[in-house]
């Protein structure tokens, strides 16, 4: 059963995902939630981009999780991955 397997996969991705993205940015707002079919969506919002290209926030959030215990099948359902800092959202 397919759907199964990829729910329970998902399962247990979010909160590793979360787990390596909290390490980092322990005071900020961290999501990860499910996108389309198996994917899922990462969002970030900290102080530490503040001043920081969108190539540079993708460069750090990209690093934590090249550094988290995640295969590059787990790295690949990452469909969506966004990286905000406060002042920004207004």
């Amino acid at each position: 059963m397919p759907g199964a397997q990829a729910t329970s996969v998902t399962d247990d991705l979010i909160p590793r995902i979360e787990a390596a993205l909290r390490g980092e940015f322990p005071h900020d707002t961290v999501d990860v939630s499910p996108g389309y079919g198996s994917n899922l969506h990462v969002l970030v919002v900290s102080r530490r981009f503040d001043g920081m290209s969108e190539r540079e926030r993708q460069e750090l959030l990209w690093s934590v999780i090249d550094r988290a215990d995640l295969t590059d099948a787990e790295k690949t359902r990452i469909s969506l991955l966004l990286a905000y800092s406060p002042g920004s959202l207004k």
